[in-house]
């Protein structure tokens, strides 16, 4: 029977085993499967550091067949670079290779990337050539690695041309989803009502999150806890009117995205996340930090499979916000 081979996100557990097979040499850099040529030694394996920062930023792949690693391979945001594209021999000569760089370059597109360098050990230089990357200089013999490059609009989705052409007009730096760490959010196409919110309006989210938010907050009512959505599901349109508003106030684009996600970036585009408050507490503010009903999200919430998104000192570069939760089981 075929494997059957899923590329997915990491999960911390990855990285020991990512590491340990590395070191053994039973994960390696790819080749052409008709090189003739071994497979690639990594001069400098990727560290458990550059590994636990890329699976922080969610850039961090692998595959899988029935349970086992087969691949990984990463975007590293910080060198707009595809790295770590490794191997084990039972991934065999199937194209895995070749579906791991396609599965970074659509990743790359999230966070409004079309083009991607990587550094090529000699053996796997030819494999790169083959994905359409092309050396940035003259190729030095001597060299052990050799730097390229590929292009690739024609992975830009509509709707991020769409968020490129907004963000162009609302002054927002193209490189927004980079330099924040924030992946496009296409909105949702389906969502369903949670009841009003605090000002008595229909809320929305998600059906599956929609689902896990009803029970999370009946949970907390039965422990004297209430719980009171503010905000749910937002349009691309809605934040931009957000946006908008603040800079007709006088604002700059920079203070407004050190406290609003651009637009086309929120994760209430997505449907599964939301705003939240409790009784005695004003909404959108940091004092909610010191309620009751935010001690037991600390403790409760991932049960339910949400997760707060910008806690202090967030990799984001947003603002602190207790209130703001996100669905991800």
């Amino acid at each position: 029977m075929e494997t059957r081979i899923r590329i997915q996100p990491a999960a911390a557990a990855d990285i020991e085993t990512i590491v340990a097979h590395s070191r053994a040499g039973l994960l390696t850099a790819p080749v052409l499967a008709d090189a003739g040529t071994e497979p690639g030694q990594w001069d400098s394996p990727p560290t458990p550091r550059a590994l636990v920062q890329w699976l922080a930023d969610g850039c961090l792949l692998v595959a899988r067949g029935h349970g086992d690693l087969l691949a990984c391979a990463a975007l590293c945001l910080d060198a707009r670079a595809l790295s770590g594209l490794m191997l084990a021999p039972a991934a065999g000569n199937g194209g895995l290779a070749e579906r791991m760089v396609a599965a970074v370059e659509r990743l790359a597109v999230r966070f409004g990337l079309l083009r991607l360098h990587v550094s090529a050990t000699r053996p796997s230089a030819e494999f790169y050539f083959s994905c359409g990357y092309r050396p940035t200089a003259p190729r030095d013999v001597r060299a052990s690695e050799l730097h390229m490059q590929r292009e690739f609009p024609q992975r830009q989705t509509r709707f991020g041309r769409r968020i490129a052409a907004l963000g162009q007009s609302l002054g927002i730096a193209a490189d927004y989803g980079v330099t924040h760490r924030l992946g496009l959010q296409p909105e949702c196409r389906r969502v369903t009502s949670i009841g009003p919110n605090l000002f008595g309006r229909e809320a929305h989210l998600a059906p599956r999150a929609a689902r896990a938010w009803l029970s999370m907050q009946a949970a907390a009512r039965k422990e004297g806890h209430e719980l009171q959505a503010v905000s749910g599901f937002r349009t691309v349109s809605y934040q931009a009117g957000i946006v908008t508003r603040k800079l007709d106030a006088g604002q700059s684009i920079d203070e407004i995205l050190r406290v609003s996600a651009a637009p086309g970036f929120s994760e209430h585009h997505s449907g599964r996340a939301l705003d939240v408050t409790t009784p005695g507490f004003p909404p959108l503010e940091e004092s909610f930090e010191n309620s009751p009903a935010y001690q037991w999200l600390t403790r409760s919430a991932d049960r339910f499979g949400f997760r707060l998104s910008y806690p202090p000192d967030n990799r984001h570069g947003v603002a602190y916000e207790p209130w703001h939760w996100c669905w991800h089981a």
